[in-house]
């Protein structure tokens, strides 16, 4: 047995343990069997490059305290205020735009029909709807789509990158994150700057852009887009939507055979006057507050992406962006995605 044991031990100790390094292999030998690079084995591939051009779709939210130079809300006030007491609204718009009808009622009207004017004419308007939504509510859907529409956009643009440069391009509104269905391409409107240059740098599959800036008559695409919207849901814009389902020598009619005592309110004309340019002016107010909303610039400090492995994508962007709406720049959040 112990002759056996000591065989055993001789045996294992002649065996080459299976790690052990071949002392005849050669390193620098390329053919040599036991060399652990194999030279057919194809190179890493190279890091991928943005170069090109991308289709741009980026998010901005502009809900930041005093960027507006008015609350999104007072903006579209008028509208908000006919949603909710469209008689009052009516007559005192009306009033202030210096419409004779407005005097000549009050003149001619006693107190006991006078003081009941508008609660005659909101009775008669709450009765109208529009494809079974009262008219009024439709009024402060349209103000809450504007308050939002004012806060909330995409931006489509076009990137070319050509080397270390980058040339940006804006194209499109897209309002549907404001829950508007509404797409309008950018007019380039005078006072608008929808093209810039930057640099472009990709390294280690992240796309570095530089500084930029653009200007845009932002307010008057947001009513564009309201009005657009309007058209497709009813056939007309807001003004025209309005007034179809008023019917202002209607309600004309109606309220000028409110009688009491037997004296009758009368004076349809005055009525149907104060009617329609209650309601011009209930449009044209916010109209011309938002329209009036201009980006002096939309600043883009910077901006980073990833690269896809095919350099067709450009993921998780995010910009360093400022807008001037007349407040001074703001600074606001704002991502974006590529796609060849």
């Amino acid at each position: 047995m112990r002759h056996l044991a000591s065989l055993l031990v001789l045996a294992t100790g002649c065996l080459a343990h299976p790690t052990d390094p071949d002392p005849t292999a050669d390193p620098t030998d390329p053919t040599d069997p036991s060399d652990p690079t194999d030279p057919t084995d194809p190179p890493p591939p190279p890091e991928p490059v943005a170069s090109g051009s991308y289709h741009l779709q980026s998010r901005i939210d502009i809900t930041v305290e005093a960027l507006l130079p008015e609350p999104a809300e007072q903006l579209v006030v008028t509208l908000r205020d006919f949603s909710t007491a469209p008689a009052h609204t009516l007559i005192t718009l009306a009033d202030e735009a210096g419409v004779p009808a407005v005097s000549e009622l009050r003149a001619a009207l006693p107190d006991s029909l006078e003081s009941r004017l508008e609660g005659w004419i909101d009775g008669e308007i709450a009765k109208l709807t529009l494809g079974g939504v009262p008219i009024t509510q439709l009024a402060g859907e349209a103000a809450a789509r504007a308050e939002t529409a004012l806060t909330e956009v995409a931006l489509d643009s076009t990137l070319a990158i050509a080397g270390t440069t980058a040339t940006h391009a804006l194209t499109q509104l897209d309002f549907t994150p404001a829950g508007i269905d509404a797409q309008l391409p950018l007019a380039q409107l005078p006072a608008d700057i929808v093209t810039a240059t930057a640099t472009a740098t990709s390294q280690h599959a992240t796309l570095a852009l530089g500084d930029h800036r653009f200007s845009l008559s932002y307010g008057d695409y947001v009513w564009r887009a309201l009005d657009t919207a309007c058209t497709a849901a009813h056939g007309a814009g807001i003004r025209a939507t309005l007034g179809a389902v008023i019917n202002c020598p209607a309600l004309a009619t109606r309220i000028a055979n409110k009688c009491v005592l037997g004296i009758c309110v009368g004076h349809a004309a005055q009525l149907t006057e104060l009617c329609e340019r209650g309601l011009d002016e209930v449009v044209e107010q916010a109209r011309a507050k938002v329209t009036a909303l201009r980006f002096d610039a939309l600043h883009f400090a910077a901006g980073t992406a990833t690269v896809s492995t095919d350099a067709s994508r450009l993921d998780a962007g995010v910009w360093t962006a400022e807008i001037n709406a007349g407040q001074g720049l703001r600074h606001v959040p704002a991502t974006f995605t590529g796609q060849r």
